[in-house]
């Protein structure tokens, strides 16, 4: 009886002490520097009264959150393969030409056509035409001399 009860608190002890050392070894989450999308809205409505279809508004931020500052040339949301997606892939393609200071935002806003007249409200509230952001940026490396 004796012997099962050291067994017993033997692995109770190994259980918490790996445990403990999983927390221990770990190094939390990885901080990331640089363009994070880090807020974004998007709504589906009419379009104008004399047009056929809906259209997909979006709006998201970018945060630098590096220590150098980043030019933004171009953000363009890349569009999922769809036949109710009128817009082009290079019509949502924005053009910024921006300077984002470290700890900065900059806010980009959107359209993107559809064609829903055979989708069902249900369908249409479901549409999620963006996979992901494209971002060009250029950044400027200091050069040495010897």
């Amino acid at each position: 009886m004796n012997k099962d009860l050291s067994y017993g608190l033997f692995i109770i002890v190994a259980i918490v002490v790996i445990g403990l050392a999983g927390n221990m070894w770990s190094c939390g989450p990885v901080q990331v520097e640089g363009l994070l999308l880090v807020d974004g809205v998007s709504s589906i409505g009419s379009s104008d009264v004399n047009a056929p279809g809906d259209i997909y508004r979006y709006e998201f931020t970018l945060y630098n959150s590096g220590r150098d500052d980043i030019f933004i040339t171009t953000v363009e949301p890349v569009l999922i393969q769809s036949p109710y997606i009128v817009s082009s892939q290079d019509s949502v393609k924005e053009e910024i030409n921006s300077l984002v200071a470290a700890g900065s935002y900059v806010t980009v806003k959107g359209n993107i056509e559809l064609d829903t007249a055979d989708l069902s409200k249900e369908e249409v509230s479901g549409l999620e035409p963006i996979l992901y952001v494209n971002v060009s940026s250029t950044q400027s490396i200091p050069f040495f001399r010897h």
